[in-house]
């Protein structure tokens, strides 16, 4: 099958959502389909996509318009419509976007397609919330699936856009690190990673507290760049802390695998790149299922949404007081005495990897 995805995504970038859409781009390339890549020409790497990646897959890039760093708002609006022109030259079978502005030109010409829902449309601005909601735009003919990253964002959107479809798919992210080699940890000093944006809401600050009350273990901060570090080492310097800035995407992988324990501890509020929104009762991030995949034990702060995939003391363990420093040092005190009890939980991370990979997701998504 020919496959259009249409992404006003700044890719290549360290952007959570550039990377889900190359991921997606390259688990249905490796099924077998034509996948056509069309963006914008922002040129913010030098390296190409695969390189920045690290994928294998060879799907086609298209990019749009004459290089630059940036789209400005007013081109937010013209933009998707000469990505959507582009597209008319490809070979397509299937279109499929992420982008709400990209969706609504896609209605208005009657062009078939597949959107995928990660936030409530008011995220994207209140005039196209608005159209969407006041012209019942979900329930368009020419939207033949959409696909909702959790069954709290369909629940939400069915009741405030009064969407009614029955063709729509509820699938979480995915991963493509999967360790099957799970050993007993036999050293006295935990190595507890943190992978991804360094943001408030992200409890870096709590990581730092956690820190300098837990001198026993070494605390490793990947993400951010370096003035965003300054900012929360200049109030808890400790030696036991360590940060690095933000490493390409294939990095990561490998810097999972030597760690402990892997972190999530978000605060009551989510917020997106650029430090913005709030998707806390909506979020499936791409962190937690590549720490499921690397078989490592998980501590994550216990919000509603992520124990879709997170069950207690089976493939992690939650925090229900995930605020209060000490709630997470009692949790880290516990991991040397019952090895047996996380090798079961390590077990069972892997068991929930493995079936959420990325090559399943597409299979799902396209059938």
């Amino acid at each position: 099958m020919n496959i259009n995805y249409i992404a006003m995504s700044d890719i290549p970038s360290k952007n959570a959502n550039s990377l889900q859409i190359v991921q997606m781009c390259n688990a249905m390339s490796l099924l077998g389909h034509k996948v056509n890549l069309i963006i914008p020409n922002l040129k913010k790497s030098n390296k190409s996509i695969r390189q920045f990646y690290g994928i294998k897959s060879k799907f086609r890039v298209f990019e749009v318009g004459s290089e630059k760093k940036e789209i400005l708002k007013i081109e937010n609006l013209i933009f998707p419509l000469r990505l959507i022109f582009k597209n008319f030259f490809i070979k397509k079978d299937l279109i499929i976007t992420r982008n709400l502005v990209v969706s609504f030109f896609l209605i208005l010409l009657r062009i078939n397609h597949i959107l995928e829902l990660h936030d409530d449309i008011l995220s994207s601005g209140k005039i196209l919330e608005r159209l969407f909601r006041n012209l019942n735009l979900l329930n368009s003919n020419s939207i033949k699936k959409i696909v909702f990253i959790t069954s709290s964002l369909k629940r939400f959107i069915s009741k405030k856009y009064n969407y009614n479809k029955k063709n729509f798919k509820i699938l979480p992210d995915a991963t493509d690190i999967i360790n099957n080699k799970i050993v007993k940890i036999k050293k006295n000093r935990l190595k507890i990673g943190y992978f991804g944006s360094i943001y408030k809401s992200r409890g870096i600050e709590l990581i730092s507290k956690i820190a300098s009350r837990d001198k026993k273990n070494d605390y490793f901060i990947y993400g951010g760049n370096y003035s965003e570090f300054i900012k929360v080492n200049f109030k808890y310097k400790k030696n036991n802390l360590f940060f690095h800035p933000s490493i390409p995407y294939k990095q990561v992988k490998e810097k999972i695998k030597k760690m402990d324990v892997l972190l999530m501890p978000y605060t009551n509020k989510i917020t997106t790149t650029g430090n913005i929104g709030n998707i806390i009762n909506f979020t499936s991030p791409m962190k937690m299922f590549d720490y499921l995949g690397s078989a490592k034990i998980i501590l994550c702060a216990e919000i509603p949404v992520l124990k879709e995939i997170l069950k207690n003391n089976y493939n992690s363990i939650l925090i229900k007081n995930y605020t209060n420093v000490k709630a997470w040092i009692n949790e880290i005190d516990k991991i040397k005495f019952n090895q047996n009890k996380f090798l079961i939980i390590r077990k069972n991370a892997l068991k929930t990897a493995l079936d959420n990979t990325w090559i399943k997701r597409a299979e799902k998504f396209l059938n």
